[in-house]
């Protein structure tokens, strides 16, 4: 492997152009951008072996292995299954490829910043370079995605998936930890952004990230900085109080999402959770049980994704699934024991706190990007002993 920087670069800035596609960079068209997802793809595919071959690597990427590989055959199959599936709630058409597809761009990756940090390129001062720049590229989507929306809508207030998007940055603020000010601001940029997006569900785990994040930022500065730094907090705390107190005096749809809260709605998740169940209870024989209905089965039965990890997993890779999800969460969990650096050790933790929490309520291994897999795969080059 080429110890460049431009290789860092390259592949982060194709992923941006990827991700961007209708937003700023429309004019590329879908070929364009299904071209650059392939050289993508095939980059991440040959730094997947490479790290296997090459390194003796860690309890945490073994059991990614174990997933990936999963994924791979249940992809592979739903290939060959050939037919195309359409979601109800919106009548997109799910084509065979797209599991295969999605798993990879959410997984792939964190191979690829695991090997650029393990021969030096990755380092803490690239982290903090690419987490303003994507707070930029974040900023881009989420006002495009307001204006499309809005478009459509009956009102100017509107849910923002990319509330989402921001929420999964709050891990990087830890690598900011010699600049201080620029954290704290990030922090407020960030969570103002959440909030304005009115995701409920990003909502709460962003506040509980950043509770951890305050705890620990107060928790190992030295007692000259704890001062300024409970300043800073107090400071950010007020700012954030101010962006909701404001939406809570001029916005009848966040009163209403809030509100939804209180009362338990669950966004039509209910629905999707009792429609799998009773089609697990009602089809599934002792091989469905051990080993699902295939990629996508939950799309078949309820219309939609499971927006659940365990119950896709189930559904879709039975039992087999459960038990490698249970694995891959264990070793990340313990991913912080083999870390020295606090900083980094407090990264994996609130990524860890992240995408485990996003497992109950949304999607996390088919839905991860390269605005959290740069720091994971930072995070897990670091804990290699």
């Amino acid at each position: 492997m080429i110890k460049s920087s431009a290789i860092l670069h390259i592949y982060t800035l194709l992923w941006s152009v990827y991700f961007l596609q209708g937003t700023v960079f429309s004019h590329y068209g879908g070929g364009m951008a299904q071209m650059i997802l392939v050289v993508l793809l095939l980059f991440s595919i040959y730094c997947f072996f490479y790290v296997n071959i090459n390194y003796n690597i860690n309890s945490y990427l073994k059991a990614l292995n174990y997933l990936v590989v999963m994924f791979t055959v249940y992809g592979v199959i739903r290939i060959f299954r050939g037919e195309s599936i359409i979601m109800e709630h919106n009548l997109s058409e799910v084509i065979p490829f797209y599991y295969l597809k999605n798993v990879y761009i959410s997984l792939l990756p964190i191979y690829v910043y695991y090997l650029l940090a393990k021969i030096g390129v990755l380092n803490k001062n690239y982290l903090q370079i690419y987490l303003l720049f994507f707070l930029f590229l974040v900023s881009l989507s989420y006002i495009d995605n307001y204006m499309n929306a809005s478009k459509s809508a009956e009102s100017e207030e509107i849910t923002n998936n990319m509330g989402i998007r921001f929420m999964t940055l709050i891990p990087m603020l830890f690598f900011l930890e010699k600049r201080r000010l620029l954290q704290y601001a990030a922090l407020v940029y960030i969570l103002t952004f959440v909030v304005m997006g009115m995701k409920r569900g990003a909502i709460l785990l962003a506040a509980v990230l950043t509770i951890y994040f305050l705890y620990h930022s107060l928790k190992e500065a030295s007692q000259k900085e704890k001062l300024y730094l409970l300043l800073l907090s107090i400071v950010a705390i007020i700012l954030i109080c101010m962006v909701v107190s404001d939406l809570m005096d001029s916005s009848a749809y966040f009163n209403r999402r809030v509100q939804q809260t209180f009362e338990g709605d669950a966004s039509g998740r209910d629905s999707i959770y009792a429609t799998l169940w009773y089609a697990f209870l009602e089809n599934g024989s002792l091989f469905h049980c051990l080993l699902g209905f295939g990629a996508d089965a939950t799309i078949e039965f309820a219309g939609n994704f499971a927006h659940n990890d365990w119950l896709e997993l189930l559904i879709n890779n039975g039992l087999l699934g459960i038990l490698l999800y249970v694995g891959y969460w264990w070793k990340f969990a313990s991913l912080k024991n083999k870390i020295v650096e606090e900083n980094v050790k407090c990264a994996a933790v609130a990524y860890c706190m992240t995408f485990i929490m996003l497992t109950l309520y949304s999607m996390s291994y088919n839905n991860m990007d390269i605005f959290s897999t740069m720091g994971l795969g930072y995070c897990v080059a670091k804990a290699d002993v």
